[in-house]
């Protein structure tokens, strides 16, 4: 009688061990949001994981967390940075839904903070580090040279921001010699540091033109990374692979947006992708063609982090975008179509005013 009470205390224990763990178990909301489908390569970009930070760019712990579990829990899969670049150059093939998750500049809280919920999920991760932001010793404004040997062991891949964080597109198109000083001693200060080879740069700002691009090439790089808002098809332009920007702001409903967003085609912009222009226009306009059978519902547009007046001409197939707000400098314009399918199509580029 006592082993058959044990026996049953035992049972009873272990349901109630299991009623606790799927009880303690995180569940992620789940958004009624239609998947691309054209199949498509999310590169996810963040800057700092930090609670209560004051900037923008500063995504907290707790949503780090669960932006990964809603991947996970939607079937996408996390790729390292090796497997993407040899996708770019013809040796390797990705999973269905590729994820690459990427991190720019090299904030301490990279290694404090993101690097153990990473570890977590059992998921690698990319940091384009500049060169100021590593340091042989360890410091509290960036990186040393043991913390990012660390990371590369749990599965990190470190790559090339340039040298001071230097906006590339202000060398172009006559300062080749700077330019190339900017990425080649970042890359190399790298490769020697970390003993690893550096293949993949991140334009500081997004910013880039035509002469900038065809440099990181000369440069030694096979992939070169934008902050220009997006999916990327598979078969993307290797120096202009477009992120989707993480926010303080973005809820994780806006997070499965951007990762279910699909691409749109676009005929032309004007100014064109990666135009130096000497004037500032009014309108900026953008000719697509929309999907057959979708009926366009709503119009947004967005420049950095100001929202624009937008319009879509259905007759034109134009897209309409009031710039007359907009000053010089390099811009990352981001226009999106909401289809009655539910789905947003998206596209990104950027332009430079003198």
């Amino acid at each position: 009688m006592r082993k058959n009470w044990q026996n049953r205390s035992f049972i009873v224990l272990l349901l109630l061990s299991l009623i606790l763990l799927v009880g303690c178990s995180k569940e992620v909301a789940k958004f009624d949001i239609p998947e691309s489908q054209t199949p498509t390569i999310t590169v996810l970009a963040y800057h700092r994981i930090l609670d209560g930070g004051p900037s923008f760019i500063d995504v907290s712990t707790a949503m780090f967390d669960d932006q990964l579990t809603w991947l996970t829990d939607n079937g996408y899969n996390v790729i390292h940075y090796d497997t993407f670049a040899d996708f770019i150059e013809g040796k390797a093939s990705l999973p269905e839904k590729p994820v690459l998750i990427t991190f720019d500049d090299g904030y301490k809280e990279t290694y404090t903070n993101a690097m153990p919920i990473l570890e977590k999920h059992e998921m690698p991760a990319t940091l384009f580090i500049y060169s100021n932001r590593l340091k042989t010793e360890s410091f509290a404004g960036g990186l040393s040279v043991s913390e990012l040997l660390e990371m590369q062991e749990k599965g990190w891949s470190i790559q090339a921001h340039t040298v001071s964080h230097a906006d590339l597109s202000l060398f172009s198109p006559d300062n080749k010699t700077g330019a190339m000083r900017e990425m080649q001693e970042n890359k190399k200060y790298i490769e020697a540091s970390l003993q690893t080879e550096v293949t993949g740069l991140a334009y500081p700002y997004g910013a880039y033109t035509p002469e900038v691009e065809a440099w990181a090439k000369e440069a030694g790089f096979v992939v070169a990374f934008l902050i220009e808002e997006g999916p990327n098809t598979f078969e993307p332009h290797p120096y202009r692979i477009k992120r989707h920007m993480l926010y303080a702001k973005d809820t994780l409903e806006d997070f499965a947006y951007k990762v279910n967003s699909s691409p749109l085609e676009v005929i032309q912009t004007i100014p064109s992708q990666a135009q130096v222009i000497t004037y500032r226009p009014a309108t900026v306009i953008v000719d697509v063609k929309v999907p057959e059978g979708v009926e366009v519902t709503k119009t947004f547009a967005d420049i950095e982090s100001e929202v624009l007046n937008a319009r879509f001409d259905t007759e034109k197939q134009r897209i309409i975008v009031n710039t007359s707000s907009v000053g010089k400098g390099h811009h990352n314009m981001t226009v999106k179509l909401l289809g009655n399918d539910g789905r947003f199509y998206v596209y990104g580029w950027s332009y430079v005013i003198e």
